[in-house]
């Protein structure tokens, strides 16, 4: 039993080493760019009340011109670009309150390429103190103000990646084709770098939009002003951002519009929800994840992909995944990491709408810092042939928001959308990181914490308590039997010893007569390890329902200790790293490898009080129970303390259990030594010590 047990620990060891190895710590990428305006202080005007859409005032565009692109030589090409940056911001960051519909997110929309410049959550945040504080209104803002480097505002889900120079953005439209009906190419450019201009500005009740556009003209006649340009427009690229009140998706519409008096056809690579932060400081559970239909019975099927694997992947070379074309489409491309994900998915056109071109999805890897890489999803639209006047449109569904369970197969959850269910999103949540724990049982298991999590107020410390408890009393009858067969083994060791002693040199013979001796006695040394078997796959997927659940990021189980279940506990922290310890000090696994201290106390063959089979065995028995407290302590030291919360309250349940079945034994043996009787058999007694009879008067006459 104290070998398997072992087993699971090292186990458990080897799988946080093989995560940890994946990538190198790295701090979540900035909010915004250096140049970004402030938080407190949006660059644009606030959203206007809700009238049909109109232009905003805005500078007006310049066309800037770019080198002659034509074979002639005479030709111009001009692009209608903005003279700097500008960001427009969509949504909000209100707290959901019950019973009023809010915006769960803010975009921040940049005129660079036409991207996402920041995505950050209403109701999550970047560390625990902002989460603590963030109900108080002005408070908050003053701490933000005052202690940047502590508060840190709202998690901000997709973020630019920069690396020597290079920013990549999200949603940013890069590369773009025009060729002529023969397939020359007419004109070729990277839009990721360019401003963008601003179209209109939409503000609803349950939604909000903003347009940006990028317009090419050709054969402009020198000096011309814009107004003068117009007529020789020759193709315009259209991005709507739209953002809905109680909804984790963003709608992005890209639609390409031809101008000119002849067809083309357009390529145009554009970057999918890139930039999302590694969220484990320990470990990068970063994954590239997409969607396809499969062949056989028409369900979406999800491949995830490991940071681990970018290794092998040479850096900007983008590869091919699929095409929505294929036998086997594939219908979203995104990035996930512990508790969140981002995935953008094809949209399907509307009834009486044209089908939706063909997209190829693609995937490169980039450099976010000088020793880590990152994924960077890409979609691109390979042949959008146009005819002269013509346009075409693409929209895309971006789901961004946390990997809920509820959000993704509860219908009555009020974030629920059918097409979560239908794409098969709750597949992004990562639970087969262990080899003996099964899917449903994973899945059961973060289910039974939110429910208790719902009894508990929303304490999920108090929700892992109820759990331990469920699992000891569910399991309590095998333990019960399971510590009367040691105490009975314990009781048979001089007989064991006895049949070992007496076929010391034929195993086979021995292993048939201790089989023979343990179906006479009617007790096994299995019944005592049948509750650590059972409990095995239990604590694995508890362990990685902990680590999936994000329910569980920064919920608290006391308000001065413990207020961060997904994360180590922190008792004292210090700036520089120390052997073994690192950089701060917790309490919870001290008091783990107390408690299993205490259990080998009460284990009769751990504490002595069985008699071993030789002094080997003796030895080994007291290492045991010195080695597996500190096996405990260093192997769970910068575990969860989700994870050591349950396995602590778990092994002091189970000392406590062991201590009252072991005081149960012990009165029912008092008890039966107790009735214990002398039976008089039937018949004559012994002559010395039957009693004599009087003689009587007439003794002698007796012939």
């Amino acid at each position: 039993m104290v070998l398997v047990f072992a087993a699971v620990l090292l186990a458990l060891w080897w799988q946080a080493q093989k995560d940890r190895a994946q990538g190198v710590p790295e701090t979540q990428p900035a909010s915004a760019p250096a140049s970004a305006p402030a938080e407190t202080q949006p660059a644009t005007a606030p959203a206007p009340a809700p009238v049909a859409a109109t232009p905003a005032a805005e500078p007006a565009p310049t066309p800037v011109p770019e080198p002659a692109q034509t074979a002639s030589g005479v030709a111009a090409w001009l692009e209608e670009v903005q003279r700097r940056t500008q960001w427009y911001k969509i949504g909000g960051l209100e707290l959901a309150s019950e019973g009023k519909k809010d915006f769960l997110f803010q975009v921040e929309v940049s005129t660079r390429g036409g991207a996402v410049d920041t995505l950050k959550l209403a109701n999550f945040f970047a560390t625990v103190d902002d989460k603590r504080l963030a109900h108080k209104g002005e408070e908050y803002a003053q701490a933000r103000r005052e202690q940047p480097e502590k508060y840190r505002g709202n998690y901000s889900l997709l973020n630019p990646v920069r690396n020597e120079g290079r920013d990549y953005l999200p949603m940013a439209s890069q590369r773009l084709v025009v060729r002529d009906a023969s397939g020359k190419t007419l004109w070729e450019g990277d839009l990721s770098q360019k401003d963008w201009c601003l179209g209109e500005r939409r503000a609803a009740e349950d939604e909000q939009s903003v347009t940006l556009y990028w317009s090419l003209y050709r054969d402009v006649p020198a000096g011309a002003s814009l107004a003068a340009a117009a007529p020789f427009r020759f193709l315009t690229v259209h991005k709507t951002y739209t953002v809905r009140r109680d909804d984790y998706t963003v709608r992005l519409s890209v639609e390409v519009e031809n101008h000119s008096s002849a067809p083309v056809s357009v390529e145009l690579v554009q970057y999918g929800a890139a930039g999302v932060p590694r969220e484990n400081i320990k470990e990068d559970m970063r994954h590239l994840a997409y969607g396809y239909v499969r062949s056989s019975d028409k369900s979406v099927q999800v491949m995830l992909k490991a940071r681990a694997e970018l290794d092998k992947w040479k850096l900007g070379e983008a590869r091919k995944l699929g095409g929505s074309d294929d036998a086997e489409p594939i219908i979203w491309l995104g990035e996930t990491n512990q508790f969140f994900g981002a995935m953008m998915h094809l949209a399907a056109p509307s009834e009486g709408e044209a089908p939706a071109p063909v997209v190829w999805f693609q995937a490169a890897a980039v450099r976010e810092s000088p020793t880590s890489s990152i994924f960077l999803p890409m979609a691109t639209m390979p042949a959008l042939a146009l005819k002269a006047g013509q346009s075409a449109r693409i929209d895309f569904d971006v789901f961004t928001g946390p990997k809920d369970r509820d959000v993704f197969v509860n219908d009555a959850f009020p974030y629920f959308r059918e097409d979560y269910r239908r794409l098969n999103y709750v597949s992004t949540i990562n639970v087969g990181s262990c080899f003996c724990a099964a899917d449903w049982l994973v899945l059961g298991l973060m289910w039974l914490l939110q429910v208790f999590a719902k009894v508990a107020l929303g304490n999920y410390g108090v929700a892992i308590i109820i759990l331990v408890l469920l699992v000891r009393v569910v399991l309590h009858p095998l333990t019960k039997r399971g510590q009367v067969s040691m105490s009975k083994m314990q009781k048979l060791q001089p007989a064991m010893q006895k049949l070992k002693e007496k076929y010391a040199d034929d195993k086979d013979t021995l292993n048939r007569e201790m089989m023979k001796f343990y179906k006479e006695q009617g007790t096994t040394p299995l019944l005592g390890c049948l509750p650590m078997f059972l409990q095995m796959p239990i604590w694995i997927a508890l362990w990685t329902a902990l680590r999936a659940s994000v329910g569980l990021r920064h919920a608290a189980f006391l308000p001065f200790w413990l207020t961060d279940l997904a994360a180590p506990d922190q008792v004292f922290s210090w700036s520089r790293p120390l052997p073994l310890i690192g950089s701060s000090l917790h309490l919870l696994p001290i008091l783990v490898a107390i408690s299993m201290y205490l259990q080998s106390k009460l284990n009769p063959q751990m504490a002595g009080q069985a008699p071993a089979a030789t002094e080997d065995q003796a030895r080994q028995q007291k290492m045991m129970r010195i080695m597996m407290p500190i096996m405990m302590l260093v192997i769970f030291y910068d575990m969860p303390s989700g994870l050591n919360l349950y396995i602590m309250t778990s092994t002091f349940g189970g000392v406590l259990e062991q201590y009252v079945i072991r005081r149960h034994i012990e009165a029912r043996e008092a008890e039966a030594a107790s009735r214990e009787t002398t039976v008089a058999l039937p018949g004559r007694a012994p002559r010395d010590n039957r009693p004599k009879k009087p003689k009587g008067p007439f003794r002698f006459m007796k012939s």
